[in-house]
């Protein structure tokens, strides 16, 4: 039997009485009247021989009841900070991380806190790793979408890991080419060796014919490229087809032959045999009308004779 598929693109104000106002007033300024200063900054480890990640903490001399901004910096940069915390609303301190990429002399890096004029620093020792460093695996080598009705977007997911024994600074990830996009995790990211985190690729087509892009994922282990491709299909043929009801040799598949309806001059369509009884030819063009033909395939690969021949026009 086949079928043909023809498709297009297609906040609350709160009134509190004055006793209970003066109540929170001596409350706040009992707990709250010192100035708050900065007191010291500190790390969980003083001492790296390969890269890492680094959990820290700033902390205050007391309570603030507003917003506070601690200014972070490293003199080193094979340790990396982000610019500046906010400490929050009566909060006494502010945790933050530092990404630590591996180095092959001994060397010192000094994270350093500022607030009100006042600084705080925390020394870390770095040393060389060994034979430790940062490795990057990608579950793809290339990406096809094969045939896509045009307007109908679909994706895939590829998993970025970190498969070395020190810590995989994913810097970026891009594609190029039109019709393709990204998604996915927030980048730049720190991998620790066994994390991984998963990108998501979209193919879009807009118009019939054939597209290319690349995936480009950029780390401080290396930088892969990995080939996008796909079709854009205003139309495609769906086939499906009964098994042989009985055969001397097991069939492992099939192999689906298209010509012109105009020629018995076939090609076969599938690179390798399908598996199941059905196949989607989404490479068919506007005005031309095809025949197609099925063969069975048995596990040293010979053919079965074909199939009935039917023709399908495409509008």
């Amino acid at each position: 039997m086949i079928r043909f598929k023809n498709a297009y693109s297609t906040r609350r104000l709160q009134f509190v009485s004055p006793a209970v106002i003066s109540i929170l007033f001596l409350l706040s300024s009992a707990a709250f009247g010192q100035t708050p200063s900065l007191d010291r900054i500190s790390c969980v480890t003083k001492t790296y021989s390969s890269g890492g990640t680094d959990t820290c903490r700033a902390f205050l001399t007391a309570t603030n009841s507003t917003h506070l901004y601690i200014a972070l910096s490293s003199n080193n940069p094979a340790v990396t900070v982000p610019s500046g915390v906010t400490v929050s609303y009566y909060a006494g301190s502010k945790g933050f991380y530092a990404n630590v990429a591996p180095v092959k002399t001994a060397q010192t890096a000094i994270i350093t806190a500022r607030l009100n004029g006042v600084s705080k620093s925390f020394k870390i020792a770095l040393g060389p790793g060994g034979t430790s460093s940062a490795a990057m695996s990608v579950n793809a080598t290339s990406i096809g979408f094969g045939s896509t009705i045009l307007n109908t977007p679909i994706e895939q997911s590829v998993t970025v890991s970190s498969t070395g024994t020190a810590a995989l600074m994913l810097n970026s990830a891009s594609v190029s080419g039109t019709g393709f996009s990204l998604s996915g995790a927030a980048l730049p990211a720190t991998l620790n060796p066994g994390q991984s985190l998963t990108l998501q690729v979209q193919f879009d087509p807009t118009k019939t014919g054939s597209y290319s892009g690349q995936l480009t994922v950029s780390s401080n282990a290396a930088t892969k490229a990995i080939p996008l491709t796909g079709v854009g299909a205003s139309h495609q043929v769906e086939l499906s087809w009964n098994a042989p009801s009985a055969s001397k040799d097991p069939v492992i598949g099939y192999n689906v032959y298209r010509s012109p309806s105009s020629t018995s001059s076939y090609l076969r369509l599938n690179g390798s045999a399908e598996s199941t009884t059905s196949y989607t030819d989404g490479t068919v063009q506007s005005g031309t009308s095809y025949k197609y033909i099925v063969k069975s395939v048995d596990a040293a690969g010979v053919e079965s004779p074909a199939s009935n021949a039917t023709t399908v026009a495409v509008p």
